[in-house]
């Protein structure tokens, strides 16, 4: 009887040489039948090794598990049993708030009653917004999941497919490979299609097109990414804006719009469609904001501390898990190529000699931007660079 170490190492083998087998394979059957004997293996890698391999190779191995799917072409399966069992998981999740620390509070529900597939556009604000947004909108949908990652070693990953997810890798590893970036690539590609697969299927998707935590210091909702508007219109399916946004208590604040119909759209359009989405998720959200007001009351600047910004991002990171960190904020959000961000425009700040002479440069900016330059100089003068 063979070892767990030497079983692993022959059903490796056997990976390998299925793969070399799909390469040099140009029948369409036999590629089909190949991919469902390197589904199965993977399967058996993971329930072996899932614990012990490093977190790069472990989405490796789920990204080819979804390609697998994908190219051939596979139903999405339990959305029916889902829709049936919602109300379950969603008393699941309520236990949640408890140990969590958290709350909601539903303030409007503008939907009107539909058989129509639909596509849950939501703005992404902190940890529990995924929470959140299952509990207002009380009825089954698929998540759109950007970089699972740790949770796939995790006991969360159970309840996140009696939810329905659809696993997407979103942020590029430092130093990734080519093989790795054309992976990811096609991993986006894959997960478009996925939901639009669920939507024809007429089952419901939830998406974050912001991409990311908003931890912009005054922009209502950043740009959105194109794929929710792109998947309804392509899906059949309407759009429902839902806004949330949370207060300092940790109470998550939620407002569903009315659904956004998509026959007339036309798929060219989706850009300028995904600007209106916008609007009218900024519209929501700040009505949330004015409601956060009235409890708390407004805050003035004079009462504001010199570490504002600080206390801001401290508040929204202080319950985020799975390493999700501002910098994968940063590299995951939506980037507007055409608009020049204020840390761009001043980083040249931070690499200039500072003198008499070009003090002006700094004349302009605020406390907590002066701070950030000061930041960025001594840390250029600690590494050697000034």
């Amino acid at each position: 009887m063979k070892s767990k170490k030497g079983y692993l190492e022959s059903i490796k083998k056997e990976y390998s040489e299925l793969k070399k087998q799909l390469m040099e394979s140009n029948d369409q059957l036999e590629q089909r039948e190949i991919r469902k004997k390197l589904k199965s293996i993977i399967t058996k890698i993971l329930q072996l090794e899932k614990k012990e391999m490093p977190l790069r190779q472990l989405n490796a191995y789920h990204r080819e598990l979804r390609k697998i799917k994908h190219e051939n072409n596979e139903p999405i399966k339990g959305i029916k049993v889902r829709k049936k069992t919602q109300k379950i998981v969603r008393q699941a999740l309520k236990l949640e708030q408890i140990p969590s620390k958290y709350s909601i509070k539903v303030l409007s529900d503008e939907r009107i009653k539909s058989n129509k597939p639909k596509v849950y556009a939501v703005t992404h604000v902190a940890r529990y917004d995924i929470e959140a947004s299952i509990e207002a909108i009380k009825e089954n949908a698929f998540i759109l999941w950007g970089d699972v990652g740790e949770l796939y070693r995790s006991p969360e990953i159970l309840l996140l497919k009696a939810l329905g997810v659809v696993p997407v890798d979103v942020e590029i590893p430092n130093e990734a490979s080519e093989e790795e970036l054309k992976s990811i690539k096609e991993d986006r590609h894959i997960s478009l299609e996925t939901i639009i697969k669920i939507l024809k299927q007429n089952g419901n998707v939830l998406i974050f097109p912001e991409g990311a935590w908003n931890t912009t210091d005054n922009i209502v909702v950043t740009k959105l990414f194109t794929g929710a508007v792109e998947a309804a219109i392509r899906g059949e399916a309407e759009i429902v804006p839902v806004a949330i946004d949370k207060d300092k208590n940790n109470r998550y604040y939620v407002k569903v719009g009315r659904n956004i119909d998509t026959s007339t759209m036309r798929l060219e359009d989706k850009e300028e469609e995904s600007e209106k989405l916008r609007s009218i998720l900024a519209g929501l959200k700040y009505d949330i904001w004015e409601h956060i007001e009235k409890i708390e009351g407004p805050t003035r600047r004079s009462e504001m501390p010199p570490n504002a910004r600080k206390v801001y991002l401290d508040g929204i990171m202080k319950d985020s898990a799975n390493g999700y960190t501002l910098e994968a904020i940063e590299k995951t959000r939506y980037r507007d190529k055409k608009i020049t961000t204020p840390e761009e425009a001043f980083d040249h700040l931070g690499k200039i000699k500072l003198r008499k002479e070009n003090a002006f440069l700094f004349k302009g900016l605020t406390p907590h931007e002066r701070e950030e330059q000061v930041k960025r100089l001594l840390e250029r003068q600690e590494n050697g660079i000034l």
